[in-house]
């Protein structure tokens, strides 16, 4: 399944020509890219994997989400699963290099504990033989709430049955003399694919194999506002490097701390977010002749599950919620409350598939894409949070990036570019290399050493310590 916009409305059009200008900008200066991007990864290396939801809108192409432990690799296409396990490898071998160990044979992955998810247990299906078939020994362990009994083996395993009746046994984890140990099983090497919203467990601190991404940055302590500060920044250097208005490529967004829509407290400062980050947006509008209406994003901030989020047009709307939206705004996943909340320009897309509204979600492994798939909703507009009731996933196969004129059809150019594996890459990337400045700061609150060249995908972070609550609110300028 390729991305389409249709062709005849000038949102589309618009769409298309603001990615082929983009995608030569990037194409004449990719020397400069390459070298500048090696160099931001060097500083503060990208994780090990992550996944990046865009918005493509017309007039700028930006992430509006980033994952830091992805959980659709049941998603990829066909052809990218064939391609994305050496990929893999190439990073495990590379963090082998750079933390002067020897190449893991044996690789743990800690999944979240979702025994009634048939999806999520789908996906780490599709996880786990993708690092088989990079040729590591894979198992998979169990932490968090006891399963149900039925679900118990005699070998002490849980079995967990995917969407499609793939099986997997999960092994309980313990720690002896500092190793981390499944059952039988004693790994080399930790891949979490658990975002801890409810904090993590405290064994993990004391493991003596390389844990990546860092337990330490998972959604009980990580804020997108912190995220997008570190995008907004790299992506201002990349606009400057290739010659563009760095707008195309930023995300106004400010954090908001201290609230609790349940009990009417500080509302009145998400209110006055809104109020400045629409200010910016028409303003913005004007000057580069936009004439739609520009709208926000309320989210969480600490979250994911596409849950604590609403769209508003105006500040005042936000002074006319009723009970049921109050609570909607009050709970996030696993029922935790909601304390913080990321007000974000909203950007409408563009992309449309059936003539439902669609947007990428990007998959890398470091700064490598290795996957995607396009997230549609049947029962959402294009200015709308498409990661909720009635989303449906469509293939996206880097294959099909990288094919500028079956998808671009109505391009035409001298020079054949891989537009969109050009600009959706580069900006996915940028995502990345933004988490990963995420992972550096984190690393120097604490007792392990700050991530550096020796360890370029935050395996071996400091910790983080418990939530905190960040200094001012942080938004373009």
């Amino acid at each position: 399944m390729t991305p389409s916009a249709h062709a005849q409305t000038p949102l589309a059009k618009k769409a298309v020509a603001l990615k082929r200008e983009l995608a030569e900008k990037i194409h004449s200066h990719r020397k400069q890219i390459s070298e500048w991007t090696l160099e931001q990864a060097r500083k503060a290396p990208p994780p090990f994997y992550s996944s990046v939801d865009l918005r493509d809108s017309g007039h700028k192409i930006v992430p509006v989400d980033s994952n830091l432990f992805p959980a659709g690799f049941n998603n990829i296409c066909p052809d990218d699963l064939r391609t994305s396990p050496s990929i893999m490898r190439a990073q495990v071998e590379g963090l082998a290099a750079r933390l002067s160990i020897e190449v893991p044979r044996k690789i743990l992955v800690l999944p979240e504990a979702h025994t009634s998810n048939s999806w999520y247990i789908e996906n780490l299906y599709y996880l786990t033989q993708i690092l088989k078939d990079a040729g590591f020994e894979v198992e998979v362990g169990w932490i968090g709430t006891a399963p149900p009994t039925e679900l118990l083996m005699r070998d002490g395993s849980v079995r967990l049955v995917s969407a499609t009746a793939k099986e997997i046994h999960a092994h309980p984890i313990r720690v002896e003399s500092g190793e981390l140990l499944a059952g039988p099983f004693r790994p080399d090497l930790v891949l979490l694919n658990n975002d801890f919203s409810s904090g993590y467990p405290t064994l993990l601190d004391g493991v003596k194999q390389p844990v990546i991404p860092s337990h330490r940055l998972g959604w009980h302590s990580r804020k997108k506002s912190t995220h997008f500060k570190h995008y907004n920044a790299l992506a201002g250097e990349f606009a400057q490097l290739i010659g563009v208005d760095p707008w195309v490529l930023q995300i106004d967004t400010e954090e908001v701390d201290y609230v609790n829509f349940n009990e009417d407290e500080g509302i009145d400062r998400v209110e006055a977010a809104v109020a400045r980050v629409l200010d910016r947006s028409k303003k913005a509008y004007i000057e580069r002749g936009i004439t739609q209406d520009p709208f926000v994003f309320v989210k969480n901030n600490s979250g994911t599950y596409g849950m604590g989020i609403m769209v508003v047009h105006s500040a005042e709307e936000l002074e006319k919620l009723n009970r049921r939206a109050k609570n909607k705004m009050s709970v996030g996943k696993n029922k935790l409350p909601i304390e913080s909340m990321a007000v974000q320009e909203g950007v409408p897309t563009a992309t449309l598939v059936d003539r439902l509204a669609a947007e990428p979600v990007i998959y890398l492994a470091g700064c490598e894409l290795i996957g995607g798939f396009l997230r549609t909703n049947t029962e959402r507009g294009v200015e709308e949070n498409l990661n909720s009731q009635g989303m449906v996933f469509r293939k996206l196969c880097m294959t099909d990036l990288r094919d500028s004129q079956s998808i671009e059809e109505e391009m035409e150019a001298e020079e054949e570019l891989p537009v969109l594996e050009l600009v959706y890459g580069s900006v996915a990337r940028l995502s990345a290399l933004a988490t990963g400045r995420e992972l550096a700061e984190a690393g120097t609150l604490g007792d392990r050493p700050h991530p550096s060249a020796a360890d370029p995908y935050g395996a071996n972070q400091a910790q983080f310590g418990h939530r905190t609550h960040p200094s001012p609110t942080e938004h373009l300028s």
